[in-house]
């Protein structure tokens, strides 16, 4: 009985043995074909997201052997920059701006541009750009003085049919030029852009290549105002573009690129983001203004900025607003900016 006994402890030992090798072995390999599938399913994954980033090209035939490249659209990978810590601050301001009934309308979108973070809070609602199209003029501008660089110091005369078509614009400030004089398409750059003169802009945008113009919207994928049916509108976001294109130098020359942002950062508007940041940080901006209604009967004031801040980190950031009171929409384009400083700032 004792010789039996001990047999059977010892083919019981023999096999408890084997099946915790067999149980182990199964782990092993249960493990194995689970991190081989999670791998297989991750990489095709991550596939499928990086083959949403696709390259933003012109779209114009002007070159026959070169497809230039404008920047990324990054699509389904945006969440992973997303800063959703600062788009939370951002819509709790905005939420206490519309609380207390200081705006009808927020929009703001942020891109940092060292790492392509960034944030939008009802950043895909559409405005009236009002002034803000002039930085499209420029473009168009520096675009044809690539091709011929004496266009910039060609003379325009500001006549009296010029000026009338200037002041016909719905609430035009009066313009700066003098009727008779003739000046330089150059100095008609800066008085559009720094001081946002209409009767400059006027007699530049009656003077440029339409093929150009035409192609620069083609190219940054914005509806063209000429064929546009119904009231002219635009997105935070889609204006952004204009100064990541500037600022990358991919649409421009590097040169014109500079030039351009050089007079943006000449801007005698001081009110929106400028006066969000500390004195002495730069800010290339362009900044524009909407009034529905009449001189007697103002129904709505629509107030943009958008810009580049030269922080420690360069950073974009534009801002629509729409309600009744400028003073009110322009003290909250400057908080916001103070925001996105501060943000950045202790980040």
């Amino acid at each position: 009985m004792g010789k039996f006994a001990d047999k059977f402890k010892k083919h019981y030992k023999i096999s408890l043995i084997k099946g915790l090798v067999l149980g182990c072995l199964v782990f092993v390999i249960a493990l194995g074909l689970g991190y081989w599938y999670g791998r297989a399913k991750t990489l095709s994954w991550t596939r499928q997201i990086v083959n949403t980033i696709k390259p933003v090209r012109q779209n114009n035939l002007n070159f026959k052997f070169v497809f230039p490249l404008l920047g990324y659209d990054f699509a389904d990978v945006k969440p992973f920059y997303e800063n959703h810590a600062l788009e939370a601050a951002l819509n709790n301001y905005i939420q206490s701006e519309y609380k207390n009934k200081n705006a009808q309308s927020i929009s703001v979108y942020f891109r940092n541009f060292p790492d392509a973070g960034w944030a939008g809070v009802n950043q895909e609602t559409q405005y009236h750009p009002g002034s803000m199209l002039k930085v499209l003029i420029m473009i168009g501008y520096y675009r044809e003085a690539e091709l011929d660089p004496s266009v910039l110091t060609k003379t325009l005369l500001y006549d009296q049919k010029t000026k009338q078509e200037a002041d016909g614009l719905d609430f035009a400030l009066p313009s700066g030029l003098k009727v008779g004089q003739s000046y330089s398409v150059e100095d008609l750059i800066k008085s559009m852009i720094a001081v946002s003169d209409n009767g400059a802009e006027t007699l530049l945008l009656n003077n440029i290549d339409r093929k150009i113009l035409n192609d620069a919207y083609t190219d940054l994928s914005i509806s063209n105002p000429d064929s546009y049916s119904g009231d002219y509108t635009i997105t935070p976001m889609q204006y952004s573009a204009f100064l990541r294109i500037l600022y990358n130098a991919t649409y421009l020359s590097d040169m014109y690129s500079e030039q351009a942002l050089t007079i943006m950062s000449q801007s005698t508007y001081k009110d929106g983001i400028s006066a969000g940041v500390p004195q002495g940080i730069e800010v290339a901006q362009k900044y524009g203004e909407r009034i529905d209604g009449t001189t007697s009967n103002v129904q709505a004031v629509e107030l943009h900025d958008c810009g580049i801040v030269y922080a420690k980190t360069a950073y974009s950031i534009c801002v629509m607003t729409k309600g009744e009171d400028v003073g009110k929409l322009t003290e909250a384009i400057k908080n916001i900016s103070a925001i996105v400083y501060g943000y950045v700032s202790s980040h």
